[in-house]
């Protein structure tokens, strides 16, 4: 058989076709519009709001986000010191600013604040938190996948210029599909579980600070 230009061509491209078909993370499709994620909180578990006039004001500053996971883009990892994003899946907004709104319902149940607020504003407060997303990334294996959420947390008295709490709180949930969604709902699952933890770790720091 001869081989013309044309032929080559043809191979090439057939051959490029069917190499991506078979990925297990499937096709990118630029024609596509990607599947948009929401990062939510269910608040599972946690006690009914119960501000206390007796006790401090917390200011929430913005979350800030770690090189890698600033954009809406969903990452992944199939090996070590390598990530990856999704060509056809993708958060809503970037995982830091879907965060603040999960955070601010989580700290107002706590019980351990006057009032939370929002950065910036005008309002008088008593703590800050800062707070900066590390990893939020679905990790591959070879037969199943899981999402790993790891988040700086810093709280700092204003009044005394010093540090109060500062910890990396650290959640991996495993996912029950070994796709996209799956990421999504494991990541779901993970976000309630971190900030159940930041309850619990603040709760020793804030709860002398509350007049009886």
């Amino acid at each position: 058989m001869k081989w013309t230009r044309f032929n080559l061509w043809g191979l090439a491209i057939g051959t490029v076709l069917l190499a991506t078909a078979c990925s297990p993370l499937g096709p990118a499709t630029s024609s596509t519009a990607p599947n948009e994620y929401l990062l939510g909180h269910t608040g599972q578990g946690e006690p009914a709001a119960q501000l206390k006039a007796t006790c401090p004001t917390l200011l929430l500053s913005a979350p800030r986000s770690a090189p890698g996971y600033a954009g809406s883009r969903m990452a992944y990892i199939e090996e070590p010191h390598r990530i990856d994003y999704f060509a056809n899946h993708r958060w809503a907004d970037s995982p830091a600013r879907m965060l603040e709104p999960n955070l601010m319902r989580a700290l107002e149940a706590s019980g351990l604040f006057q009032a939370v607020v929002r950065a910036p504003t005008s309002a008088k407060f008593d703590l800050r938190l800062d707070t900066e997303v590390l990893r939020l990334v679905q990790v591959f294996e070879p037969t199943e996948s899981h999402v790993e959420v790891a988040v700086r947390f810093c709280l700092l008295n204003k009044k005394q210029q010093r540090v109060l709490v500062s910890e990396v709180l650290e959640v991996t949930e495993p996912a029950t599909e070994r796709t996209p969604y799956g990421g999504v709902k494991a990541a779901n699952r993970a976000v309630d579980r971190l900030l159940q933890q930041l309850q619990q770790t603040l709760r020793p720091a804030v709860e002398p600070l509350c007049s009886d």
